[in-house]
């Protein structure tokens, strides 16, 4: 799903970058998501509002795990 997010934090520390969000929809408030820092690394260099493709990487029962697959 698309989404139009305000990217309020960024973290690439580990393998994987991690961003926390605020979207601009009734559908959510704030969440985390991880992306691929070697695809997105430069794209997510400062807090803003960017437009991105979401997955949600959970299995049936479990918390969700959003990830940022297109920016």
């Amino acid at each position: 799903m698309k989404e139009t997010v305000v990217v309020l934090a960024i973290s690439t520390k580990k393998e994987r970058g991690w961003i926390k969000v605020s979207t601009l929809n009734d559908c959510w408030s704030d969440l985390g998501m991880h992306f691929d820092k070697s695809k997105f690394g430069a794209v997510f260099s400062a807090p803003g509002l960017y437009e991105v493709e979401v997955i949600n990487n959970a299995s049936f029962g479990q918390n969700p795990q959003y990830e940022a697959t297109q920016c």
